[in-house]
């Protein structure tokens, strides 16, 4: 009987050894997992090594062996399946501990009859597991007969318990019966599922089916053995067909998938390949009409849009000049009226003064329409300097010079721009805040600062992506703005001022858009019942060196300010004598060429709109007498054409009115230190 059971132990020891080279075959192609493939290998050799000396093991030693090694068969699964080592490593001591327990507690026999059906359950598990992430072919036919095979090892020591050769034969031959299958219709496919390369997928409703029959053709097998065990054994014959129809016509079901692994690759590739080609040709038959009518459409589309856009601008273009001429008009005809009461020469002095006063004021006006509409334009070109919005919202709150403001600057952030173009952008925020603050409530709050953006934000008027950017929030309490308005108020000469309210030509938040434009901002608006904010954004720039400072920005050079304009010429001259400069002073382009010719001059300050000569012709005629003097260009406009001339003659800065202090003096500085040796600063 012995001899018997050790031939039948060859089987076994085959399907172990098959198992494992294929699994080395694979643990040498799948280098990702080469480590798992080699472990399992590894422990399927060694237990067929085991079979194969079991005569000089001795049957103490043999079957200690085997409660030892296949305790570890279903760690080694639930590793090459992508368990965590964390489970892995318990899964494997569990087997092992209670086969070693019950050995030691002299239930020799009884043993493997624990230990290996508990590590097939873990593999039947850890395969059933892999199923349902993946819904593999593999993993479903592996989690059935794995199960299988651990309900037969249940039944070894019961087999071995009745003494019957034909039994113990039968049980072996159905042992190998289940490890080819597992190996043909199972592990030959896991591989492919595991790499993703086509998997095959199985239904869930085949996958239940197919687990059931398994289960119940192993119970009829098992039952045919040691239920109920006749000769001919017809129930034990009549469960392993079972098992073999169900494998079969799992098979066929879905050999149109399974057959990429056949050998007649080629052949089916190259039918494949003809199929394809054919509804290729076909395809790019059908693209071809399609584009071409595509084609047609984009053509209509692009002659629609252009006609719609020249309409749009026309209107837009109509709307905007016949609101600021209207505009103008209003602001116009009291002037008028005002001159004609000059022409009376019996007034008192004091009606003079007062009618002086208001003529002032309204040309005031007049000409704070003109910046916004120039503004709006942002056809000018003006050079962008760093510019710090601590001191820019300090200047902001000394201008208007009111209780209902506070200022508050978090850091010191600096931006690349125009400190003109910026506080008139701001200012409009502000006066607008003020006019809807409630009185006796909080202040106006102007605040400036700091903000990372760690991933992409919607504003009102914009996107921001991740960075860091400078922020400035103009905060008023007042009662909102109404979500029907939202979008209208950025609109030219919308306004939601009433008579009574202020004055205003509604072009005050469409010059913001046009400057936070021009500056690479975003602007952004939340508003509700208690208050509005407005936010704008602007990419940061870091602050300049300390050559820049206000210290280093002073200078003992001759700069000839020329202006039309008594005040900007009064401006200008003090702020640059403050700094050290000696300044002379010309009211146009003739007087400035005429002390050129007589005085020293280092640097030319050009308006470029002048009477009789303007900007542009009296630093060409400057050039001319004096080779080499520097210029910079101070004016309200300055056209794209503009900027391109002046730049060839040799301009150093373009400023737009009313420029900073700090712009002045370090366009100044740049030109005049432009062709000189930088001082190195250390470190």
């Amino acid at each position: 009987m012995q001899n018997i059971t050790y031939s039948m132990v060859w089987a076994s020891l085959a399907a172990s050894a098959f198992l494992g080279a294929f699994t080395l075959v694979q643990a040498i192609t799948d280098r990702q997992r080469r480590l798992q493939f080699g472990a399992f290998s590894l422990l399927c050799w060694i237990t067929a090594a085991i079979d194969f000396l079991r005569p000089q093991l001795g049957p103490p030693l043999y079957e200690e062996s085997r409660v030892v090694f296949w305790s570890l068969y279903g760690a080694a699964v639930m590793w090459l399946n992508s368990a965590p080592l964390s489970l892995v490593v318990p899964c494997g001591a569990v087997p092992c501990c209670l086969g070693v327990t019950i050995w030691l507690l002299g239930y020799r026999e009884l043993a493997t009859s624990f230990t290996i059906p508990t590590s097939f359950a873990i593999a039947a598990i850890s395969h059933a597991r892999t199923y349902v992430q993946r819904e593999g072919y593999s993993s479903g036919v592996l989690a059935a007969y794995t199960t299988a095979m651990a309900v037969s090892c249940s039944s070894y020591h019961e087999a071995v318990s009745t003494g019957d050769v034909r039994i113990l034969t039968l049980g072996y031959c159905h042992w190998v019966l289940l490890n080819v299958i597992t190996v043909i219709f199972g592990w030959v496919q896991l591989p492919r599922e595991m790499r993703g390369r086509a998997p095959v997928t199985l239904s869930r409703g085949h996958a239940h089916l197919f687990f059931g029959t398994v289960v119940f053709s192993e119970m009829a097998v098992l039952w045919g053995l040691l239920g109920a065990f006749t000769w001919p054994p017809m129930v034990y014959l009549a469960g392993n067909v079972s098992l073999l129809l169900a494998t079969a016509i799992l098979h066929f079901h879905y050999r149109h998938q399974l057959v990429i692994y056949t050998d007649n690759v080629t052949v089916l590739l190259e039918e494949r390949t003809a199929t394809l080609r054919q509804a290729q040709k076909e395809l790019s038959q059908q693209n071809e009409i399609q584009a071409q009518q595509l084609e047609e459409q984009e053509r209509e589309l692009k002659a629609k849009t252009a006609v719609i856009e020249r309409q749009r601008r026309l209107e837009l273009a109509a709307q905007t000049a016949g609101q600021a001429a209207h505009d103008i008009q209003n602001l116009l005809s009291p002037i008028l009226g005002q001159i004609a009461r000059l022409d009376r020469t019996d007034q008192d002095p004091a009606d003079l003064s007062r009618t002086a006063a208001l003529m002032r004021k309204q040309l005031q006006d007049l000409l704070a329409l003109n910046g916004q509409l120039l503004a709006l334009s942002r056809r000018g070109r003006m050079d962008l300097h760093p510019v710090s919005l601590r001191e820019l919202l300090h200047d902001l709150a000394e201008r208007f010079a009111t209780e209902n403001l506070e200022v508050l600057v978090e850091q010191d952030p600096w931006i690349q721009g125009a400190s003109s173009q910026l506080g008139r952008a701001l200012s409009n925020l502000i006066l607008n805040a003020l006019e809807v603050q409630p009185r006796g409530g909080k202040k106006v709050l102007l605040r400036g600062g700091i903000i990372d953006i760690q991933e992409i934000r919607r504003c009102h008027l914009g996107f921001l992506s991740p960075g860091r950017y400078a922020f400035v929030c103009v905060e008023d309490s007042g009662p909102g703005i109404s979500e029907e308005y939202r979008e209208k108020i950025f609109e030219p000469f919308f306004s939601l001022k009433k008579r009574g309210q202020g004055s205003g030509s509604g072009l005050g938040l469409s010059v913001v858009t046009a400057v936070v434009d021009d500056h690479r901002g975003v602007l952004d608006l939340k508003t509700d019942s208690d208050g509005t904010t407005f936010t704008l954004y602007f990419p940061i720039t870091p602050p300049p060196s300390d050559w820049q400072s206000d210290e280093a920005l002073c200078g003992n050079e001759t700069v000839l300010v020329t202006d039309d304009d008594s005040a900007t010429l009064e401006w200008c001259s003090r702020i640059l004598e403050d700094s050290g400069y000696r300044v002379i002073i010309a009211r146009d382009g003739t007087d400035a060429i005429r002390v050129v010719q007589f005085e020293h001059v280092d640097i030319l300050l050009l308006d470029l709109k002048m009477p009789q000569m303007g900007g542009y012709d009296a630093f060409f005629g400057a050039l001319h007498v004096r080779p080499g003097v520097k210029a910079i260009v101070h004016s309200s406009y300055v056209s794209a054409e503009e900027s391109v001339r002046l730049r060839q003659i040799g301009v150093s800065s373009l400023l737009q009115k009313p420029a900073s202090k700090r712009e002045i003096l370090l366009a100044l500085r740049l030109a005049l230190d432009e062709n000189r040796p930088q001082k190195k600063t250390p470190r």
